[in-house]
């Protein structure tokens, strides 16, 4: 317990330490995904006795649900783009922004988004690719199940989390996806477009200038 008691250290020592580990984390953030890649890609999670890359990570890892889903997400688009790896490694790029990203990247323009995406924080990730990839200010509405509907045998509801999202499966793949949780619980803002947010389970739209 004494290595984490660190009131002896000057400041200068401290800060200097913290910056040295944060840059040590990214490197093996980096590692880690270049890692969860190849053992998807192999499958070796199967051996092991998981269907899928998100339950091994989950359950032999112990990582939790998010993390595991971000970090799937994130390695499997930085196999496609290996220079994702490089800009994590240099603090270039965060995982939040690959996962706005990721939508968007293809072959002829990952490069170019890639390299305006550096240094960003996320609103400003999320306000670039309002600018670029503006949608409508139409919002889609997504009812609740009424409780009075049958709940399936055998099925577990996927738990609220604290941050007012919900934990679902995407179909089409086996990392769950984070949908947001009905408008009583939670409303979030986030831009459609340069000139347009969303407030999402308001209803409402209003002119924004970025």
């Amino acid at each position: 317990m004494k290595r984490y008691s660190l009131s002896h250290l000057s400041d200068d020592s401290l800060l200097r330490g913290l910056a040295t580990l944060v840059a040590q984390d990214r490197i093996t953030t980096a590692d880690m995904l270049a890692h969860i890649a190849e053992v998807d890609e192999r499958r070796l999670y199967a051996p092991a006795g998981y269907p899928s890359m998100y339950a091994y990570c989950v359950g032999e890892l112990r990582l939790s649900e998010d993390a595991a889903a971000r970090r799937i997400q994130v390695a499997r688009i930085a196999r496609r783009f290996p220079a994702i790896f490089e800009a994590i490694a240099r603090g270039r790029l965060h995982l939040t922004a690959v996962g706005l990203l990721a939508p968007h990247l293809v072959e002829h323009t990952a490069s170019e988004l890639l390299s305006a995406a550096e240094h960003k924080s996320k609103g400003e990730i999320e306000r670039m690719l309002a600018e670029r990839f503006p949608k409508s200010d139409l919002l889609t509405w997504v009812a609740a199940m009424p409780a009075s509907d049958p709940v399936p045998a055998g099925h577990v509801p996927a738990p609220a989390r604290v941050d007012g999202t919900q934990v679902v499966e995407n179909t089409g793949a086996d990392v769950p996806q984070l949908a947001p949780a009905p408008a009583e619980i939670r409303a979030r803002v986030a831009p459609l477009s340069s000139r347009s947010v969303a407030r999402s389970g308001s209803g409402t739209s209003s002119g924004a200038h970025s």
